[in-house]
């Protein structure tokens, strides 16, 4: 529904990332799918990777769908960047976040 009623829903974008936010709110995940997949259609790859790593088990990297496989390259680019900087400019305040490193290895597996 979201990739078809997107544009109704963006309006209601900041609603649902304080959700995504909120520690109690019982549906976070769903919350996080459905800003992600709103930013993806916004062309805010950056925004829409984010939600995904919250989206947690509601984003499946197995869906050949473009979104999919747009935020899943965007990922090993990002994790890619991150990983160089640590290991060839010993950059230790660099970060690379878990669920990333999940995504990249579950890809790689």
């Amino acid at each position: 529904m979201v990739d078809h009623q997107w544009h109704e829903i963006s309006d209601a974008l900041p609603q649902i990332c304080s959700l995504v936010d909120e520690e109690d709110f019982p549906q976070r995940e769903l919350a996080a799918s459905v800003a992600s997949k709103v930013f993806y259609h916004l062309e805010e790859y950056e925004d829409a990777l984010s939600s995904a790593l919250d989206a947690g088990s509601m984003f499946d990297i197995t869906q050949e769908t473009q979104y999919v496989q747009t935020l899943v390259h965007k990922c090993i680019d990002s994790y890619t960047v991150k990983r160089v900087a640590i290991v060839e400019k010993k950059d230790e305040s660099v970060k690379i976040d878990p669920k990333m490193e999940a995504i990249v290895d579950r890809k790689f597996e």
